[in-house]
């Protein structure tokens, strides 16, 4: 009897002992964070051609995030620029053809800080215009007018990608002789007038580009010899 009595409390202990010993199952809530990515592209005037992609990514609080990957995408051309991580949301790209790119970050999201997950998002498509620089020059039917000659000035602009479009300006100086010269399929405009100042020392043209080619300016002046070369840096 005692024997039995014993065995019986010995299983209800073990018994008790299971249950107590048992871990309940844990319940993580996972919760995430609505994110917004912005794009900025910044030129870079001392080396033509490259561009600075600057990527911001908010949180619905405002703030920013600690970690993820971002890709950067040229659209038009269905390739991938480059990726950054989110600490560091730069990307400086050189070599873009010539022509309009249509850019676009994508955040990837982080699981990295569980029970927070950091959703992905994309940013808004940035047109980005990449312009060539063309080549300008200026010429003039006399080298060295007299005051109140007939002078026809030339302007001819060439490039890599095309005749270039668009329209040339004159200038004597600070005064505009001829605005808005359009030209012609050849890349060229012409103007005739017998009302410089100082000769043609102080002509300057002035191309206000395209799609394709960048501004650019040029001037003549007249050299030792009497002939005519293209001023390097134009006096504006």
């Amino acid at each position: 009897m005692r024997l039995s009595f014993a065995i019986a409390a010995f299983g209800c202990a073990a018994l008790l002992s299971g249950v107590i010993s048992t871990p309940a199952a844990a319940q993580v809530e996972v919760v995430s964070e609505v994110t917004t990515t912005g794009l900025d592209v910044v030129a870079q005037p001392a080396v033509p051609g490259r561009f600075v992609l600057n990527a911001a990514v908010r949180t619905d609080y405002g703030a920013g995030v600690a970690d993820g990957r971002i890709v950067f995408y040229d659209l038009s051309t269905s390739t991938v620029l480059g990726w950054t991580d989110a600490a560091r949301p730069s990307l400086t790209v050189d070599g873009l053809a010539p022509g309009r790119h249509l850019l676009r970050a994508d955040y990837a999201g982080s699981a990295s800080r569980l029970p927070l997950v950091v959703l992905p998002s994309q940013s808004a498509e940035v047109a980005l215009d990449v312009l060539v620089k063309p080549r300008l020059i200026l010429s003039s039917s006399n080298p060295a007018p007299a005051p109140g000659a007939v002078v026809t000035l030339t302007a001819a602009v060439t490039g890599s990608h095309g005749p270039p479009t668009g329209m040339v300006s004159f200038r004597d100086g600070d005064r505009v002789i001829a605005a808005h010269v359009p030209l012609d399929r050849t890349g060229q405009a012409t103007f005739t007038t017998s009302a410089l100042d100082n000769g043609i020392g102080g002509v300057v043209v002035i191309y206000e580009g395209d799609c394709h080619y960048a501004p650019a300016a040029a001037q003549i002046g007249p050299t030792e010899d009497g002939a005519l070369a293209l001023a390097a840096t134009p006096r504006m």
